[in-house]
């Protein structure tokens, strides 16, 4: 992007996992990024009241007077349907910020109701929007769902909601190459207790929501785990992210080599939702094919399937999926911002 050129603004919903913060942290340092809100679901990892805390704290590491200022809202505390949760462990360590400290705590207050803000947000604004939804579907499709009984808010919605990036969800290889299997079991070991082998733990969480999201007609990039199984967290690159030494990459290097995290390096850990937050800025990281999806809906405890991304022509909606990205590129764009 030029310099002469507005910045892009964005909203971020989020569920405040380890890389929700490199996502995060990319966006509000990148100087063609304005960062104009962020709501919090406590459907994901975190739990909602910790992962509230610390977002807002979390703006502490800008050194900023106006990143302090940044709305952030209290959003979903149970996803629209079914109650698919995090593993108690790992929402533990996201409740503690990873043990990696914050410089001090915002003193401007959260927000206490998202779904008040971004009514507010798009009916009294006339800004262009993209939306980064990195935290599964409960805030953005309460939202959308509203919006059926809810002109005025629909009608500023197709105005200024003009994109959303979402990290979430997998094409399996029975639909594309190439496929992608999907992520509760193997993050989940040595003890999964979800039968689910199918679906990706953001549309997982709520499959309504995920649901409403694609059904909202909104043009929709999809960063699948098809292109992030593609870009691995190496020890590699925490190793050149430690080397940066600023306030942002210390934080984010304690997270990664803090206890509950540290063994996925190499192994199992992706770069989930910051390419997601990349793909923003630069589209090129990933290629891209439209499909006509929608989510499983049904739960099946002996079977589960619920999740699910169904290419479906008849019945599903149109969404870009990115289904590879360059590895190389996606590191050195990541490390240059943070490093600037």
């Amino acid at each position: 992007m030029k310099k002469n050129e507005s910045k892009i603004r964005v909203l971020i919903d989020t569920d405040a996992d380890f890389d929700d913060y490199m996502a995060m942290l990319y966006l509000l340092k990148h100087p063609a990024i304005d960062v104009t809100g962020i709501t919090v679901t406590g459907t994901g990892d975190v739990h909602l009241t910790p992962g509230v805390s610390n977002v807002s704290n979390m703006l502490t590491l800008l050194d900023n007077s106006n990143a302090l200022k940044i709305p952030v809202a209290r959003g979903a505390k149970a996803p629209m349907i079914y109650s698919n949760t995090f593993p108690g462990d790992a929402r533990d360590a996201a409740n503690a910020h990873y043990d990696a400290p914050f410089p001090g705590k915002n003193p401007n207050a959260p927000l206490d109701d998202a779904q008040a803000f971004l009514r507010d947000y798009f009916i009294n604004g006339d800004t262009p929007t993209t939306l980064l939804c990195i935290g599964g579907g409960s805030n953005w499709g309460r939202l959308f769902d509203s919006a059926k009984s809810d002109p005025e808010l629909r009608a500023a919605l197709d105005k200024n909601l003009e994109h959303i990036v979402m990290m979430g969800g997998n094409l399996l290889p029975e639909f594309v190459t190439p496929g992608a299997e999907g992520n509760i079991q193997p993050t989940m070991q040595p003890n999964p207790y979800y039968t689910n082998k199918v679906a990706e733990w953001n549309i997982f969480v709520d499959v309504r929501g995920a649901q409403e999201i694609f059904a909202s007609g909104i043009p929709i990039t999809l960063v699948a785990l098809n292109a992030t199984s593609q870009v691995p967290i190496t020890k590699d690159f925490v190793a050149q992210l430690e080397k940066i030494n600023n306030p942002i990459a210390t934080f984010l290097t304690e997270v990664l080599e803090s206890s509950t995290i540290k063994g996925g390096i190499g192994a199992y850990l992706d770069f989930w939702d910051p390419l997601a937050a990349c793909v923003i800025t630069n589209p090129e990281l990933v290629t891209t094919q439209s499909f006509s999806i929608r989510v499983e809906q049904e739960l099946d405890e002996e079977n589960d399937k619920s999740g699910m991304i169904i290419v479906d022509q008849k019945n599903g909606y149109s969404v870009k999926v990115a289904l590879t990205a360059n590895a190389s590129a996606v590191y050195s764009t990541f490390l240059e911002v943070i490093a600037n």
